[in-house]
């Protein structure tokens, strides 16, 4: 969140915001503004609040890996990095600081670069001494704030977050209370849940709000009565508007009457509950234009208005504010309930177009079908004619290994009738050279001595 109220009197406004990573402090007085830098290096975003000394305090994250703790001084802003992530692929963000008797609760995410679509949420307790939990893994998530807390009187911390798994968005409620976080609890489950929102009335009740969207946008919501572990009882979800264009949608307290507010069509809408959400008023139009007013993180109590989100334009004018009112007409009944049957009725008629669109898009998936199963009994045929030629080509290989085996064996034994043959014409050579010898040394002596040498032995013999 990037603009946060700090301050809020009748002719005084005090706000924090980020702008080119410089969060800057504004302040409206009496019509005059002025404006100071806090922070130059803000690299996600920061959350403030004050403590029970009166002093603001404010967290966020540079770009230097570090978690910057601030506190606003009468000498000035005092700051202590409280941890360096080295890891450059590291980004800390969706920032949210409480404080309650002394004891400091932040709350941020955790995720990395090389998987942004997992985070993990984190709490850090200070009470003399740091303790923290990692509360929750967060999955494929893509807007923000998909979580929301309140701190109760007791100093106990209720907490709904939306993740998604199984092509489904979740919505949990976890309980902090002595130290220990309760198991999570399902509040709802639908193809998408937008604008969390969740606050605690005097008697303990914890009232949740938020949009839930499966064939049109519904603004949902659920009430836990307070009991035994985990700290009580879920009612059944309410369903308290409808439409196709929801943004901003918030749930506060304003004299013990609940509100939800909401922006349909750049147009502030709010229905009202005086019985502590068991009923609820229809959806009722507020004049003011959306133009004039910002959306703001609420820090800071504002008369008997709770809530941790509120509108609010330059002059402090707040919405919701009691000069909206709901107002009778044509004799309708000032009791409280979801629906009139006008409403029923345009319900029905947004869902039957809805209905129409998803069967027209249906039809159309069907064809798209009806053409990839041509396809791929096509591709399948070809894939079963490249098979059979396949086979043929293994088997021709076969054929032709084993006629290489057999021209193989042959040329080895041509080889060796080679090498033997060799070895005879090699024999030969030699008798042949032997003979030569012979003869030149025969021819030599006379005819005579040759005869000599045949009939007549050598004496020495």
């Amino acid at each position: 969140m990037d603009k946060i109220v700090t301050k809020k009197d009748e002719d005084f406004l005090q706000y924090l915001y980020l702008k080119d990573r410089k969060i800057l402090l504004n302040t409206i007085e009496n019509g005059k503004t002025t404006e100071e830098i806090i922070v130059k290096d803000c690299l996600s975003d920061f959350d403030a609040c004050y403590d029970e000394e009166g002093k603001l305090n404010l967290i966020y994250y540079n770009s230097q890996g570090e978690i910057v703790f601030l506190i606003q001084k009468k000498e000035g802003w005092v700051g202590k990095a409280l941890y360096t992530y080295k890891d450059k692929k590291t980004y800390i963000s969706n920032f949210n600081l409480l404080t309650k008797n002394k004891t400091l609760h932040i709350f941020f995410t955790i995720s990395n670069s090389n998987n942004p679509r997992e985070v993990h949420l984190i709490h850090q307790k200070w009470a003399k001494n740091w303790s923290g939990n990692n509360i929750a893994l967060i999955k494929n998530i893509s807007f923000t704030p998909f979580y929301d807390l309140f701190i109760d009187e007791e100093e106990n911390i209720h907490l709904i977050y939306v993740t998604k798994e199984k092509n489904k968005n979740q919505l949990y409620y976890l309980y902090y209370v002595k130290d220990n976080w309760s198991p999570k609890f399902l509040i709802s489950e639908a193809e998408g849940i937008f604008y969390p929102t969740i606050t605690v009335d005097s008697q303990k009740n914890v009232h949740t709000l938020w949009v839930e969207e499966d064939i049109i946008q519904e603004i949902k919501y659920r009430k836990k009565t307070p009991g035994s572990w985990p700290k009580g009882s879920w009612g059944s979800p309410i369903t308290l508007a409808y439409s196709t264009n929801i943004k901003n949608c918030y749930i506060s307290l304003l004299e013990n009457t609940l509100w939800c507010t909401y922006l349909q069509n750049d147009s502030f809408f709010a229905t009202m509950s005086s019985d502590g959400g068991n009923s609820w008023c229809k959806p009722f139009k507020i004049p003011p234009s959306f133009s004039e007013y910002n959306f703001f993180k609420l820090k800071t109590p504002i008369d008997k208005f709770q809530s941790n989100y509120l509108f609010i334009n330059d002059k402090g004018e707040v919405i919701p504010s009691l000069q909206y009112t709901l107002t009778s007409k044509n004799g309708e009944k000032d009791s409280y309930f979801t629906f009139y049957i006008k409403e029923v009725q345009e319900y029905l008629n947004i869902l039957i177009k809805k209905l129409e669109t998803i069967k027209e898009e249906k039809t159309r998936l069907e064809e798209e079908l009806s053409r990839k199963n041509v396809e791929i009994t096509i591709k399948n045929k070809n894939i079963a004619d490249l098979q059979e030629l396949l086979k043929q080509t293994n088997d021709e290989k076969i054929k032709i290994a084993l006629k290489a085996d057999n021209y193989n064996t042959m040329v080895n034994s041509l080889i060796r009738e080679n090498e033997n043959l060799k070895k005879q014409i090699k024999d030969l050579q030699n008798q042949i050279i032997t003979l030569n010898s012979k003869l030149e040394s025969l021819q030599n002596v006379s005819t005579f001595q040759k005869i000599k040498s045949i009939f007549i032995k050598s004496d020495e013999h």
